[in-house]
This record gives C-alpha cells, structure tokens and sequence, in this order.
C-alpha cells in the first residue's frame, strides 16, 4: 500500500462524539443540584435564626427575713431598657451554701407547680410563692421598666440567712442570652 493513494480516513466512533453532550447533561444537573442546595441551606438557617436578645437592666436582691409571706423572697426590679415578655424568660437561683439549684419558666403563673421548675423543689408553691410581673394575676404580660416581679424561697425547703450568697440569672429563653447574671447576698 504504497502506491501513494492516501489511506481512506477512519470514520469517527460514535462513542466519541456521544460523550461531549453526556458530560454536558451531567455537569448541568450537578450544578442545578448544588445551586438549589445552597439555596434550601439559606433559607433554612434565616428562618432558623434566633430573635435577638432585648436590652434591659434588672437589679436582683435576697431577703433573709422569717416569716409569711414576705420572707425569704427573691426580687426584681426592671430597671430599665426594653419590655420583657415574661413568657419567654427563665429565672436560674442557684444557693451556694447547700449548693441546691433550681430553674423555673412558663411564666406568668398564678403559683408554682412541678410544670414550671426544674431541679431542687425550693420555691414556695402557695399563692404566696409569685408576685409581681410573673405572677398571672397581676400582669399584662409585659414587664416595663420599673415594675417588680419576685419568686419566694419556701421555708423548711431551704432556710435563707443573712450573708448566704445565690447566683442568680434571668434567661431569655427564645435567644438564649443572660438578661441578669449576678450574685446576691441575703440581707
């Protein structure tokens, strides 16, 4: 075959020329995939997203005194800065004597029941044992700057004296940021 005639040109597989479009589909469906992904991601976490904290200040105080029913009460004065929804806040005591902790929550309430607290059973459970802005019968829900709201510390359950110290934070459940976290001593 060198008579000089040049060789019959070799007519293209159909395997090569069928691959440019296949890797074309799926390089497009790939990228549709990732785009919605990354789409779904961002919308996902903006809804998931927490309410900012509010902007207040609390002053917390600890009585020592005996008796019924003003003894042995832990008080809050909004101080000022934003309103507070008392249905989203949790307050935190911890005693650093006996160590006993407790948490209560599902404000406002008309008294204390094992719904609201989690921990040391401390706090008083008679009508007695809220007041204020957390109480159910004397609120409208809203805590303004200079109202007071107060939880009492049941007597037999832990006797509060002078000079005992508890640290005590006030949550706001939906952020999840400290509103108050200070340390009281009983007075």
């Amino acid at each position: 075959m060198t008579d000089g005639a040049p060789a019959p040109a070799r007519p293209p597989l159909a395997s090569d020329r069928a691959a440019t479009p296949v890797v074309g589909v799926v390089l497009l469906v790939g990228l549709t995939v990732l785009l919605a992904s990354v789409v779904a991601a961002t919308v996902g976490f903006e809804s998931a997203r927490s309410e900012p904290a509010p902007q207040v200040r609390l002053d917390a105080e600890l009585s020592a005194t005996d008796g019924w029913p003003e003894g042995q009460r832990l008080r809050f004065v909004h101080e000022g800065g934003d309103t507070l929804a008392v249905a989203e806040l949790a307050v935190v005591v911890e005693f650093e004597r006996t160590g006993a902790r407790a948490r209560l929550s599902g404000f406002p309430t008309r008294r204390l029941t094992d719904d609201h607290r989690r921990g040391a059973d401390l706090f008083d459970r008679t009508y007695a044992g809220i007041d204020g802005e957390l109480d159910a019968a004397h609120t409208d829900e809203r805590w303004t700057a200079g109202e007071t709201a107060s939880v009492r510390i049941a007597q037999g359950e832990l006797d509060v004296r002078p000079g005992d110290h508890a640290a005590v934070r006030v949550i706001h459940r939906p952020s999840g940021a400290q509103l108050v976290d200070v340390e009281v001593r009983a007075s």
